[in-house]
C-alpha cells in the first residue's frame, strides 16, 4: 500500500513538474528535448537506486548510482513543494508573462535550496549541549551523549562513521544512548569497518530499536548490536551503579506492525524505584503521552529527522507535538534530536545533523 502510495504521488508529481517548467517557461525545440530526455532518465535512475540500495555488496558505479538517484528524490520533493506553493500566486495573475517569472524565481530557489540542503550534509554533526537539574540525581552530574538515526546504508564511507565515534568519545560521556535507525544495510559482516567497537563511555552504550531495524532485519540489528557491545533494551529497564535507570522500548508502531516484541510502555518502566532518575529511550517521540505518566527524568527519541526537506518539514511540524529539541512536560523532559545523519537524500535545509550532549547536574 505504501509503495502504491509512493508510486502514485512521484508519478504526478513529476507529470506536474514537467507541464510546469515546460509550459510556464515556453520551452521549445532542443531545449524541450534536452530537458524531457534528462527528466526522465534522472527519474527513471531514481526509482532504479532504490533496487541498489538493497544490494549488500554494490559495485562503487552502483554507489555512486544510488547517491544521484537519492538526490534527485530529494530535488523533486523540493520542487514538488515549491511549485504547488507558487501555484497559489496564480490566483493574482494569469498572464503568460507572469506565469513566466513566477515559475523561473520558483526554479531559481529550487536549484538555491537543493544545492545549499546538499552543502549542509558535507559537514560534520553539529555538537549541540544542554544541562538540566535533577532534583534526585546521586552524583554531581551525569553526562549523557545520544545518537540516532545514523542509517548506513551503501553509499556511507567507513571514515564518515568513525568520524561520528571519535567526536563521540570526545565529549567524555557516562552513557551513550542510541535512540534508534542504524543501518539500511546489513552490517554483520562490516560493523568492525565503521569503528563501532570504539565506542567509549563510563557505563556503556544503551540503545532501542528503530522502525528501520525492521524494515532491514531486525534480528540482524540485534545481532550487532550484540557484537558491537550495545545493551538493547526490548522494553525493559537496567539499574546502573545502583545510582540511576535506563529504560527503553522497541519502536513504537513499526514494532506492532511486524508483531515482534511489541513496544510496551509499562513493562519498560515496571519495577523502577522512581526515587532514582530514570532516562527513557524511544525511536519515536509520541511515546512520551504515556511516559510522563511515570515521574521519568527524561526521553530521549530521534525519528523525526526535523523534516530534513520540504514538505516533510511542514509535515512533521504538524503531526508531531514534540518535532524536534528540548521540551517540559509534568516535571519530565523530552529531547527530540535531528538525527545524527539522514535518511535516503543527503539533504538537510532547515536543519542540521547533531550529536546531542546532555549534561544531567544535581539540583542545589
Amino acid at each position: 500500500m505504501f509503495f502504491i502510495c509512493f508510486l502514485t504521488i512521484y508519478i504526478l508529481g513529476n507529470a506536474y513538474i514537467v507541464y510546469r517548467v515546460m509550459h510556464d517557461l515556453k520551452l521549445q525545440g532542443i531545449a524541450l528535448t534536452i530537458f524531457i530526455t534528462f527528466y526522465l532518465a534522472i527519474t527513471f535512475l531514481s526509482v532504479y537506486s532504490f533496487k541498489i540500495s538493497r544490494f549488500n555488496n554494490p559495485t562503487m558505479s552502483a554507489k555512486i548510482l544510488t547517491e544521484i538517484g537519492y538526490i534527485w528524490l530529494g530535488i523533486f520533493s523540493i520542487s514538488l513543494t515549491y511549485l504547488l506553493i507558487s501555484h497559489l500566486a496564480f490566483i493574482f495573475g494569469h498572464t503568460p508573462k507572469f506565469r513566466y517569472n513566477t515559475t523561473l524565481i520558483t526554479v531559481i530557489l529550487i536549484v538555491v535550496s537543493s544545492v545549499y540542503s546538499i552543502i549542509n550534509t558535507c559537514c560534520d554533526p553539529k555538537v549541540r549541549e544542554y544541562e538540566i537539574k535533577v532534583p534526585n540525581l546521586p552524583m554531581d552530574k551525569l553526562t549523557i551523549v545520544q545518537l540516532s538515526d545514523i542509517h548506513i546504508d551503501v553509499t556511507t564511507k567507513y571514515d564518515t562513521i568513525k568520524k561520528i565515534v571519535e567526536i563521540t568519545d570526545s565529549l567524555n560521556p557516562d552513557i551513550i544512548a542510541f535512540t534508534g535507525d542504524l543501518a539500511d544495510t546489513d552490517i554483520t559482516k562490516t560493523y568492525e569497518k565503521y569503528g563501532l567497537l570504539n565506542f567509549k563511555s563510563k557505563y556503556g552504550t544503551f540503545a532501542v530499536s528503530g522502525n528501520h531495524e525492521y524494515y532491514r532485519g531486525i534480528t540482524n540489528y540485534e545481532a550487532v548490536c550484540d557484537k558491537i557491545n550495545f545493551k538493547l533494551l526490548n522494553n525493559e529497564n537496567v539499574l546502573v551503579d545502583d545510582k540511576f535507570y535506563v529504560a527503553g522500548i522497541t519502536d513504537d508502531k513499526t514494532s506492532k506492525a511486524f508483531h515482534y516484541k511489541p513496544a510496551d510502555v509499562n513493562k519498560a518502566l515496571s519495577s523502577i524505584d522512581f526515587t532514582k532518575p530514570v532516562i527513557f529511550l524511544s525511536h519515536q517521540p509520541n511515546p512520551f503521552f504515556e511516559s510522563q505518566k511515570f515521574p521519568i527524568t527524561i526521553q530521549l527519541s530521534g525519528h523525526t529527522h526535523a523534516g530534513q526537506i520540504p514538505p516533510f518539514d511542514i509535515i512533521e511540524y504538524f503531526l508531531y507535538k514534540y518535532f524536534c529539541g528540548l521540551y517540559k512536560d509534568n516535571d519530565s523532559y523530552i529531547y527530540v534530536t535531528t538525527g545524527t545523519r539522514w535518511w535516503g537524500p543527503p539533504m538537510r535545509l532547515f536543519s542540521k545533523s547533531e550529536i546531542v550532549k546532555i549534561v544531567l547536574t544535581k539540583q542545589g
